[in-house]
């Protein structure tokens, strides 16, 4: 460019070449800037980012406490610090290491869950001020972590931990998380033809059925549940952007085909808190539910790696008989 512009025959020419250099430069890093956000990770990322500055910003408009706002920018900030540190390629690559995590995330769920149940609220762990929903923050993962082939010998390590996450919830007497396991066992079962999938999904639902008598639907909290109908009452503005927030990370199910499990599961979660049997999953104070949509993006791969050839045409290359031609700027 420096050569080009040394040998223009006016000042005028020299600025419009100068000119389209600097809109072509600003057009490939805009490309390449939409290119990242295109991965199933980074896409993941941002829209859980987006809906927790939404329920944020609504919490803080409509008079939650201080606390709430800043508890869930602190859960967002180190769930997404911690995902960029965790070796997720690796875990999309290895089919054996995470159906051995989900065996260890059902592990712990159920020591905790036997650990804690004279408390009489076995599915929460207070770690200092900080409170967590163990179910909340490692089921999620687990479903997906699960979710490996059929004829695969990663497949015990995988039933094991679905099984032990299914006796923490009858432990806990969650009617609504076994009914969740369930659905999404089904639709597995479904897609891949596989028997052993629809016995747990069986087993899930009839454990849920057994524990339904002695379940009642928690005490609704402001700014915790139903978070979607409290801001409808303040405005029908505010409630359709936050309803569009919160299912804007759901995207991912429809852009990426290996990311379907992942919008079924957040899906449910979304629907089964609609009518307040859960919290609102990001948009509302709910730190566990913030720090587990992160963890389960660990188990998605990118459609390049599942694809190589996808997307990805070789480049032409280059003629080096004549220097590449300068779009200019087209200024006279």
């Amino acid at each position: 460019m420096q050569a080009e512009v040394a040998a223009a025959g006016s000042e005028r020419e020299a600025l419009s070449f100068a000119w389209g250099c600097l809109w072509a430069a600003l057009h490939h890093s805009f490309t390449a800037a939409r290119g990242g956000l295109a991965q199933v990770h980074h896409g993941g990322v941002l829209g859980c980012a987006v809906a927790v500055l939404a329920g944020c910003a609504f919490m803080h408009s409509a008079g939650a406490p201080g606390h709430y706002v800043w508890m869930n920018l602190l859960s967002m900030v180190f769930a997404v610090a911690t995902f960029y540190v965790l070796p997720h390629q690796r875990l999309q690559a290895d089919e054996l290491l995470r159906a051995r995590l989900a065996f260890a995330l059902g592990a712990m769920l159920l020591i905790a869950g036997v650990g804690l149940a004279h408390t009489g609220a076995s599915a929460w762990l207070r770690i200092g001020p900080v409170t967590l929903n163990l179910p909340w923050l490692l089921l999620p993962a687990l479903l997906l972590a699960s979710d490996v082939k059929p004829q695969s010998v990663a497949r015990s390590w995988a039933v094991g931990g679905l099984l032990m996450a299914c006796a923490t919830l009858v432990l806990q007497a969650d009617p609504v998380l076994l009914g969740l396991v369930a659905a999404v066992l089904a639709v597995r079962a479904s897609r891949q033809r596989d028997i052993t999938s629809a016995w747990l999904a069986l087993t899930a639902s009839g454990m849920a059925a057994c524990v339904a008598s002695a379940w009642q639907a928690p005490q609704a909290l402001a700014f915790v549940d139903q978070v979607i109908h409290r801001a409808f009452d303040q405005s029908e503005l505010a409630g359709l952007g936050l309803l569009l927030t919160q299912v804007l990370p759901l995207w991912l199910a429809l852009q990426h085909r290996q990311a379907r499990q992942h919008g079924l599961v957040w899906g449910l979660l979304v629907v089964l808190s609609l009518p307040g049997w859960l919290p609102s999953p990001l948009v509302g104070f709910a730190g566990s539910f913030i720090v587990g949509y992160v963890l389960s993006l660990m188990f998605l791969g990118n459609d390049s790696q599942l694809h190589p050839g996808a997307g990805h045409r070789p480049a032409a290359a280059p003629d080096r008989r004549a220097p590449p031609p300068w779009r200019r700027s087209g200024l006279t």
